[in-house]
């Protein structure tokens, strides 16, 4: 993924490993994953250790149903239940 991306796998690896994907970066993510198959969803790109089950400092619930991406006409896979 690091090589379709033009990124150095040190820095993929760092994405990972601090769970956090650039948010400039998102939407090329998404592009390779689809030119690959890689069957991954904005939901992944933008929370990929998962959505925080938390309340934030406000007591907000962090938890919103679906995150919402506008790909024109591209198509995204559903994420399984």
């Amino acid at each position: 993924m690091a090589r379709a991306l033009g990124e150095s796998p040190s820095t993929v690896h760092g994405w990972k490993s601090v769970g956090r994907i650039p948010a400039e970066k998102q939407p090329h993510v998404l592009d390779v994953a689809l030119a690959l198959n890689i069957p991954i969803t904005a939901e992944h790109v933008v929370f990929p250790l998962g959505r925080p089950d938390a309340v934030d400092d406000l007591g907000l619930s962090l938890s919103t149903p679906h995150v919402a991406c506008h790909r024109g006409d591209k198509a995204q896979p559903k994420a399984a239940a």
